[in-house]
């Protein structure tokens, strides 16, 4: 890629370009998944902890699992967190309807 006269290459060892885009995708839905049964466990209730405990052992769990399936550390990560913050907007839902 050349921009502004400056060629820019990705590394072909990276794990940028060696991730399956297909598996990051589905480790990420795998996580919203899990943020959203931890979210509607406790859907009645004003308890956001309760969620929080539930979902930090499933989470660390979906992170192992998700290295074991050759996800980077930092995708892996990344997907267990971008899980958390969906089953915060799902148990803000939740909270209101």
């Amino acid at each position: 890629m050349n921009v502004n006269g400056e060629e820019y290459r990705i590394d072909p060892t990276s794990p940028l370009a060696t991730t399956d885009p297909l598996l990051v995708a589905l480790c990420l839905g795998a996580a919203i998944l899990l943020a959203w049964f931890c979210a509607r466990a406790f859907r009645r209730t004003n308890d956001f902890a309760k969620s929080v405990r539930l979902y930090l052992p499933l989470g660390a769990a979906a992170l192992v699992g998700f290295c074991l399936l050759g996800l980077p550390l930092l995708f892996s990560a990344g997907c267990v967190l971008c899980g958390f913050v969906t089953m915060m907007w799902f148990s803000n839902y939740y909270f209101y309807h």
